[in-house]
């Protein structure tokens, strides 16, 4: 330690580190199994995630280093590891493996690196141990390690890194034997019933190479058996995995393999629990009246329309989380009885082994009761409701039936729910039981006991009887009685039993303390009764004597809010003190009422509101003193006041209590009148004339009171109107706005609390400085008012005066003013566009005008939504004396008139409305390519098609149907077959123009375009002759519902036609050999210069025979044809083998391999679309499908597109070759049920569009005679690709692909020519007349057309050439008729129809007709059609089938 070299750091151990490897992976059984196939190279290839190694123990060696600081931070590594961990796999005992481990070093400073491995016999380091490096940074060193295994067996090592900053260590692993079980990846119990156990048994085999011990663990409602065993490699096991769900709903879950080795494989489960048809017959049973001590009975059914075996059990609870807590409540009441008798036992006795043996039978006598508890169904256990039987099975398709037992223990109805747990059904199955018990019938042979007048604190007694007449005994007892005159009552006796048929006679004696009237009722408690018996007892007790002076207190006529004062004096005419209450019980409870001088201090006050509703009534009156003690014979001076707040007459009382005697023992009489004085307005009506906006005006009103009494009014302030919408038959007004000047609506104006919301929309505000106040009788006071005018014209509002007290509705002060606001003048008044073309913006000027000095806010819109006009700008404001101008923009989308109205909102001012008219002239039928006025094709090969893609869109609002047609000649037929790929004249070449027929031709001629549709169009075009043609295409339109077509297009099409021609130098060869004996012959060779003159590239065939042949300019013999292998189509996602036998015709022995022609326009891998499915159609209805097949477009076009783009350099050696090709490709299968109906083309067609396997480019053979100098080591670099799984194919016919117009951009994957075919072997040695079988595989991709060209290279001679061709697709029909409806027929007539079946794929495929009648075309059965053919096979020659 002194040295200051640290101590080397102990790493993890390898079984910890195993299991935080694995915890990261979730393997399924089928990517277990591939990882344990990999090599230790392919296991290196992948180890593509990268992590940093932890650091075992940091360092801090400054001195080592002249760098001070590290540009990285302390808690980063400095080194990443690549791999980060070392992996051995799949080697064989003896045979030494190596893997190299790249370090680099992270940082931005240089480190030192030292690597040391511990001595180990099976792991080497391939260099020296323990040797520091110095890395510089950003770069990496290299370490190699060996690994020599004694046996297949895992091995764990690791590598210690030190650095100067951080020791790390880098895991060393070899995987050895792991056995491995075929698991499925995924298990699917599809549907099944809930509740209910299903099994799937799998037959799992050792499909690794070391005996499997193995756990199998899963989750519910999945479970698994066996749970662990051992399987020899290559034996099977059967491992059965069941579905017993409570749920229902989808469930998920994995089976987990865990391998003694560490792994863990996961097989997802999935499955779908459903509920049975399982139910009650009835969800309640009710069950007739029974007495106590009886017992009644019902019957319910179960239904099982399952097929399962169901089960089932009645419990007491729904869910078994409350049957859970039902154990749980078991479990707290066993646990104190046990602790006792534990505590007991061992407070008694010493410990001993008696007493162990004791304590040791309690505590297993606990463990059973346990048990017991956990074992127990907790089935229904109900002293009143019992159901029989309590469990049972129910067969599939049966029925149970169950017994309900109803015994009552008291008079009461009962309602029991019990529930059903059956299999099957995730809820239990829920039975309401009610029954109502029956218990004594009893009662008084009076009910009621009216005793009369009785003095104060005298015995009085009675007798009462109690009669029982029902069939049981009735014991009962009497309910203490819980009031003061109740308890002055005696009963004897207060409990027994009447017999049955009897009588019971109670003695009852009373002694009052309490005077006053009362009526007491007893209640006697009968035992199983639900009610009581009652005996009510009447009378009235007399108390003491006293006196008012006053017979009543009349306080008469009395102003609202003005206070009055009555006195009176109470005697007390007894020789005893008397305690009294004072009161007035039609007084109100709430606070005190408000007099007129403290109103008219609150203007803002809601009193002064007619509508406000207090909670709780005012008090009115006081009482002065409420309550004290009057001296025997003696009196007492009581004043009440009365200050009212209430309009109408008073007739209350003074209710007077007396202590010890009892509550409301006098009332003295007490009667009033309030009376709100009558005000009035001298001038109801203030006109203030013209006011300006946002100004205050002063006016006074003068206010008279006529009346004799005095009055408290106030001007209430203003309050801001809510709208809402009143019924349709309310008249009602004019709302004023930007956007609702002139626009009458029925509104209801409610008043509302003053907020600055509703302030803003008032016409106008007014208040006042003196708002509040008191007139006397006979008198007028004047009221300053101050109104400010908010809105423009003329402005009347109602100001409110509030009279204190007054019912009905406040005075009404009418306040009307004319507001001055803008004046806007709008011209023109009326804009008229004229004839416009549709689709342009057009247009024209609105002009705003303000005459007037204040600013005026606007807003212009249209009267319809989606108008064909916009205006710009559509809101603003106009300044004072000034004018803006606004825009108003047409743009039509039809060639019709429009009329429409044009809004313009003001401020304050009526709505102004202006007419808008236009004409739309021009075509609403738009082109994605230029079109018009010209387009110029350049030239083109004659007898051969050109063709140009364009789309036609209708951007208008109706259906037009355009006719196509060329000028100075008949309209288009409609072609009954699509066009022919294009070729050199002779066998299946396009058929050339009639004298008399347009070149150029458009396809559809004829089409329907709804509005907003888009069409694909192809324009083409051959002649037969060189020429340069011009020609006109028109273009008529039947726009909706309009019977004339018009001109709407009209576009030059110019076109020049040419003929190849190719100047030969020399235009004749002589070869001259003179030959001696002894001469051997040798190849002479002449020069030919061939030259392309014309202005397109092309293909060129030389054809010679022996002994002449055509050599490069390598002086290297081509050869002389070229092989072709077509795989014709298959179905997607297989592949297809073809063999060809390769001889050695040569005397020598040659060694020969094979390689991909790597030229791009020679070998060709694209991708097309599945055809579509269509719907079947009825006979009747015609229909244009909104889009087509198209073909792969291949030849020049004026624009550029994806197919026809190519590199200038690569043009003059495989344009001709890819035109072709992509020809032979085409093959447009498009029907239009409404207007066109294409065939497809011929066998004759498609094979003379293949192209020639001779026509071979001179550059093509020198860059293929180049390839064959390569070495086979080379060849088979080439050739390295994934394979996939071979399968042996169908019968060759030639390629076709069909396309969507749409998708030819679309992304695919980039495939390789090793990706989609193969040739084996890739080389060899062919002795001299040997024949060899070659095999090439084609490995159809979804929807993949693929031409590649193979060459086999000979060493030391020359390279021969085979096409590789083929495609893959979907099988796609149609069926003309979805529906055969032969209407109204006798029952004895035999009807036939006729349903075309259309291959409309590239491929041949069968149908077969399901439920087919067992009877013939001769005889059919009756009611049951016959389908004639039923299983036919639907060939691409004849792609249609009429069963």
């Amino acid at each position: 330690m002194a040295s200051g070299v640290p101590k080397t750091p102990t790493p993890p151990t390898p079984r910890i580190l195993l299991r935080e490897r694995l915890k990261a992976d979730s393997l399924t059984p089928s990517a277990f199994q591939k990882e344990m196939s990999l090599s230790t190279k392919q296991r290196l290839a992948r180890a593509k995630k990268l992590s940093l190694p932890p650091i075992v123990q940091p360092q801090d060696k400054p001195g080592t280093s002249h760098h001070k600081f590290s540009a990285a931070a302390p808690e980063q590594r400095s080194f990443q590891p690549c791999p980060p961990e070392v992996v051995f796999q799949n080697y064989s005992p003896g045979e030494v493996c190596e893997v190299p481990l790249v370090l680099r070093n992270r940082d931005k400073v240089p480190h030192l690196l030292k690597v040391t491995l511990k001595s180990s016999p099976y792991f080497q380091l391939v260099g020296p141990n323990d040797v520091c490096r110095k890395v510089p940074p950003g770069l990496y060193t290299t370490v190699r390690i060996l690994f020599t295994p004694g046996q297949r067996k895992d091995y764990f090592h690791h590598l210690l890194c030190t650095t100067e900053n951080e020791e790390f260590i880098v895991p060393i692993w070899a995987i050895g034997g792991r056995a491995i079980l075929d698991f499925p990846d995924q298990l699917d119990f599809s549907t099944c019933p809930v509740k209910y156990t299903t099994q799937k048994t799998l037959l799992v085999h050792n499909v690794g190479n070391r005996p499997a011990r193995y756990e199998l663990s899963t989750q519910s409602p999945f479970s698994v058996t066996p749970g662990m065993g051992t399987l020899d490699v290559g034996d099977a096991v059967e491992v059965a995995v069941e579905f017993r769900p409570l749920k229902t709903g989808d469930h998920s879950r994995s089976l987990v393999v865990h391998y003694d080795t560490g792994e863990d494989t996961h097989t997802s489960l999935h499955a779908r629990a459903v509920d049975a048809h399982i139910r009650l017959d009835r969800n309640t049973v009710t069950l007739e009246k029974t007495y106590i001590s009886m017992s009644n009975s019902a019957t319910v059914l179960i239904h099982n329309r399952s097929d399962i075996t169901a089960r089932f059990q009645w419990k007491a609870v729904d869910t078994e989380e409350q049957e859970e807590q039902l154990r749980q409540r078991q479990y707290h009441r066993i646990y104190p009885q046990q602790r006792h008798k534990l505590y007991s036992f061992l407070k008694e006795r010493e410990v001993d082994i008696t007493c162990r043996e004791r304590l040791a039978l309690l505590n297993h006598t606990f463990q059973s009761e346990v048990a017991k508890i956990r074992g127990d169904p907790m089935l229904l256990d109900d002293d009143i409701f019992s159901l029989v039987p309590k469990e049972g099975e129910i067969m599939p398709k049966c029925s149970a039936e169950i017994s309900v037992f109803f015994t009552p223990q008291a008079a009461q109805v009962y309602e029991r729910t019990v529930y059903c747990d059956i299999s099957g059904r995730e809820n239990r199955l829920p039975l309401l039981l009610m029954g109502e018990g029956l218990g004594p019938r009893v009662h008084f042979h009076f009910e009621e006991l009216n005793i009369g007048e009785v003095f104060v604190r005298v015995t009085h007694r009675y007798e009462a009887y109690l009669i029982n007449k029902g069939p049981i005994e009735a014991p009962f007892k009497l309910i203490p009685p819980t009031t003061a005159m109740g308890s002055c009552f005696t009963f004897l006796p207060q409990e027994g039993i009447v017999a049955p048929e009897k009588l019971q006679a109670i003695r009852v004696s009373f002694c009052p303390t309490i005077r006053g009237e009362f009526e007491e009722q007893f209640c006697f408690h009968v035992a199983e009764s639900p009610k009581p018996v009652i005996f009510t007892v009447r009378g009235s007790v007399i108390g003491p004597t006293f006196h008012f002076d006053v017979p009543a207190l009349h306080f008469g006529d009395i102003a609202f809010g003005f206070p009055h004062t009555l006195k009176c004096c109470l005697f007390n005419t007894s020789l005893t003190p008397m305690g009294f209450s004072l009161y007035i019980p039609g007084d109100g409870l709430g606070v005190p009422s408000v007099s007129s001088t403290t109103q008219i201090g609150k203007p803002s006050s809601q009193l002064w509101r007619k509508e406000v509703r207090v909670l709780r009534r005012l008090q009115e009156f006081t009482i002065n003193p409420h309550s004290g003690t009057v001296r025997a014979l003696g009196s007492q001076d009581i004043k009440v006041t009365l200050c009212p707040n209430t309009v109408g007459d008073y007739n209350l009382e003074l209710v007077l209590d007396v202590e010890d005697v009892g509550r409301k023992v006098f009332a003295l009489p007490l009667t009033a009148r309030c009376i709100v004085p009558t005000l009035r307005v001298l001038n109801p009506v203030v006109e203030l004339g013209h006011c300006c906006l946002k100004v205050l005006y002063d006016e006074k009103v003068t206010l008279v009171n006529d009346s004799d009494f005095p009055g408290c009014y106030c001007l209430l302030p203003q309050v801001w109107p809510c709208i809402h919408l009143l019924p349709s038959d309310f008249t009602g007004g004019v709302i004023r706005g930007i956007k609702g000047a002139s626009r009458a609506v029925k509104i209801r104006c409610k008043e509302a609390v003053s907020t600055q919301e509703h302030k803003e929309e008032a016409a106008a505000w007014y208040s006042s400085l003196a708002p509040s106040g008191i007139i006397e009788a006979h008198s007028s006071v004047q009221i300053p008012i101050t109104l400010q005018a908010q809105l423009l014209g003329q402005c009347s509002i109602t100001a409110k005066l509030a009279v204190f007290g007054r019912p009905g509705s406040p005075l009404e002060i009418r306040l009307e003013c004319v507001g001055q606001g803008p004046v806007v003048y709008v011209h023109p008044r009326e804009i008229n566009f004229g004839s416009i073309p549709v689709l342009e913006d057009c247009s024209k000027t609105l002009h705003l005008a303000n005459q007037c000095k204040i600013p005026a806010a606007f807003q212009v819109e249209m009267a319809v939504e989606r108008s064909c006009w916009r205006i710009e700008p559509s809101k603003g404001v106009v300044p004072p004396s000034s004018e803006v101008s606004v825009a108003v923009i047409a743009n039509l989308n039809d060639t019709v008139k429009f009329q429409e109205k044009l809004k313009v909102f003001i401020e304050n001012n009526p709505v102004t409305i202006i007419p808008l008219q236009a004409v739309g002239v021009g075509t609403t039928v738009v082109s994605d390519k230029p079109l018009v006025p010209k387009l110029d094709l350049k030239s083109c090969f004659s007898f051969s098609r050109c063709f140009y893609h364009f789309q036609l869109t209708n951007r208008g609002r109706r259906t037009q149907r355009l006719y196509w047609s060329t000028e100075g000649f008949r309209t288009f037929r409609r072609s009954a077959r699509a066009p022919a790929p294009a070729g050199p004249p002779g066998k299946g070449a396009p058929p050339m123009p009639r004298p008399g027929s347009p070149v150029f031709k458009l396809c559809p001629a004829q089409v329907d375009l709804r509005p907003g549709q888009t069409v694909d169009m192809v324009l083409e075009g051959c002649s037969s002759t060189v020429q340069e043609v011009k020609e006109r295409l028109l273009c008529h339109a039947v726009v909706g519902k309009e019977t004339a077509k018009k001109q709407i297009l009209q576009t030059d099409v110019i076109c020049n036609f040419i003929c190849p021609a190719v100047q030969m130098s020399p235009r004749a060869i002589a070869f001259r050999v003179e030959k001696k004996p002894s001469d051997v012959l040798t190849l002479q060779y002449q020069p030919l210069t061939l030259k392309n003159t014309s202005s397109l590239p092309f293909s060129v065939v030389l054809d010679l025979e022996q002994p002449f042949l055509v050599c490069n300019v390598k002086r290297k013999p081509l050869p002389a044809n070229c092989k072709a292998v077509d795989f014709g189509c298959i179905i997607n996602d297989t592949e297809q083998e073809l063999k060809m036998e390769m001889t050695n015709c040569s005397p020598l022995p040659v060694n020969y391999h094979w390689s991909f022609l790597t030229d791009s326009q020679v070998n060709t891998i694209r991708f097309i679309p599945s055809p579509p499915k269509f719907k079947p159609r009825s006979l009747n209805k015609r229909r244009v499908f909104p889009w087509r097949y198209s073909r792969a477009v291949s030849v020049e076009e004026p624009t550029e597109t994806p197919e026809t783009t190519q590199d200038s350099a690569q043009e003059d050696s495989a344009l001709e070759d890819s035109v072709l090709e992509d020809s032979a490709l085409e093959n447009s299968d498009e029907q239009d049920s409404a207007q066109e109906d294409h065939a497809q083309e011929g066998p004759a067609q498609e094979d003379a569009a293949l192209e020639d396997p001779a026509q071979e480019d001179s550059d093509q053979e020198d860059s293929a005679q180049e390839d064959s100098d390569q070495e086979p080591e080379d060849a088979e670099h080439s050739l390295e690709s994934e394979g996939l799984s071979s399968t042996p194919g169908a019968s060759q016919r030639p390629l076709r692909v069909r396309g969507l117009s749409w998708f030819s951009e679309m992304e695919h994957p980039k495939l390789g020519m090793q990706e989609v075919f193969d040739v084996r072997p890739l080389w060899g040695e062919l002795q001299p007349g040997e024949s060899e079988q070659v095999t090439f595989t084609f490995f159809g991709h979804a929807n993949v057309v693929a031409r590649v060209r193979a060459l086999c290279h000979v060493q030391g001679g020359p390279s021969y050439e085979v096409v590789l061709t083929g495609e893959a697709s979907c099988p796609s029909y149609q069926l003309d008729l979805q529906e055969i409806d032969w209407g109204l027929q006798r029952f004895n007539k035999v009807l036939k129809a006729e349903v075309t079946l259309r291959n409309t794929g590239v491929m041949e495929f069968t149908f077969v007709v399901p439920n087919c009648s067992t009877g013939t075309a001769a005889k059919p059965l009756p009611g049951v059609p016959v389908v004639v053919p039923t299983t036919p096979v639907c060939p691409l020659s004849h792609p249609t089938a009429k069963p």
